[in-house]
């Protein structure tokens, strides 16, 4: 998050079903700033950049490497990308609930949201990032220190005293996960409801602070 670049329009405009077409329309709406390099700035852009990389440099999909990085080492039953076929969506609770979403507007924020877990998958491919069996201790050590910034976030979670948080929104769903530095204790909420978003957050922290201290 100190690439320097941001966006120039609005994000997941890209009106295509298509990762390469995606990926040229993200890169024609991305501004470098020469100010802000080097500078903490949260961008979902930084994300979705890095993950149509990741596809030309290994030659496969994003769903194709999260799966084999993820879903078939971890054995993961109830996960799946947030375009994938209603009946697969309910064995995760996972529903629009309604709301009219573009599946194109999603594939464009391709690496930011894309997937739907149930809480136990998302503890488990947490506990698996934390424990070593993802992640080296080196890069665990690299990927979560501290970042350079007042919220310390690095790699998709906060760091605290004595634990790490993430938390999550779109689609008219929210989650949050409050789990400890080796991953042994955690609390994991996830609602259909977002417009309580705060007050579920601050649950989560109520939660995790009365079972296991801040």
């Amino acid at each position: 998050m100190t690439s320097g670049l941001d966006p120039t329009g609005p994000m997941g405009d890209a009106p295509y079903n298509n990762d390469d077409a995606n990926a040229q329309k993200m890169i024609q709406d991305t501004h470098y700033n020469e100010q802000n390099f080097g500078k903490w700035d949260y961008q979902d852009l930084d994300y979705i950049l890095l993950s149509h990389i990741l596809e030309k440099v290994n030659g496969q999909s994003h769903e194709t490497l999260f799966n084999d990085m993820y879903v078939y080492p971890l054995k993961l039953k109830h996960t799946d990308f947030v375009w994938a076929d209603q009946q697969k969506l309910k064995e995760i609770d996972f529903l629009f609930n309604g709301q009219n979403v573009d599946m194109n507007v999603i594939h464009g924020l391709l690496g930011v949201g894309s997937v739907a877990m149930s809480n136990d998958d998302l503890y488990k491919t947490s506990l698996d990032l934390l424990n070593g069996k993802l992640l080296s201790e080196q890069n665990k050590d690299i990927i979560y220190a501290p970042g350079n910034n007042a919220l310390h976030y690095r790699g998709g979670l906060y760091t605290k005293n004595n634990h790490y948080e993430s938390n999550g929104n779109g689609y008219g769903y929210c989650n949050f996960l409050r789990i400890s530095k080796d991953g042994k204790n955690a609390v994991v909420l996830q609602s259909a409801d977002s417009s309580h978003y705060g007050d579920l957050s601050n649950n989560a922290n109520k939660i995790y602070a009365d079972l296991f201290g801040k």
